[in-house]
């Protein structure tokens, strides 16, 4: 009798399939619940990193150009500078990449420096993550 007892209890150890499939339905709508209301976060804060690195890059260029005359050529001189004599000049202190870890782009338009993200997929068009920026937009020239 005792014997039969044991055996209930450890039979009723564990879970059932049905109580298995309720507690992941409910893990998976927690889990949609969660990205649903982090992704829109997640973009703004990498917007906000690219328009800030954006800046950065261009008024780091606008430095130059006001203590040397002319504009970089790349967003590679523009990092680690020195003078003739070794002393650090004002600049980047590493080459900056975007939050999916593409490099900016930096081009010359009408005479004047224009910084790029192409976003995630780094090619040019697309919407939401893949958006390209522009640093200074077209109507601040």
């Amino acid at each position: 009798m005792n014997s039969d007892r044991n055996r209930r209890a450890l039979a009723k150890k564990g879970f059932t399939l049905l109580e298995l499939i309720v507690v992941i339905t409910i893990i998976g709508l927690l889990g949609t619940l969660v990205v649903t209301k982090v992704a829109p976060i997640l973009f703004r804060a990498n917007k906000t990193k690219i328009t800030s690195d954006m800046k950065t890059i261009y008024n780091t260029a606008k430095i130059i150009y006001t203590t040397s005359g002319g504009w970089p050529d790349s967003i590679e001189e523009m990092v680690d500078r020195t003078d003739d004599d070794g002393n650090d000049l004002e600049g980047l202190d590493e080459m900056p990449r975007d939050p999916w870890g593409n490099e900016y782009e930096y081009e010359m338009r009408d005479g004047k420096p224009v910084v790029i993200c192409l976003g995630r997929d780094a090619n040019t068009g697309g919407d939401g993550d893949d958006q390209d920026y522009e640093y200074p937009e077209t109507e601040d020239y």
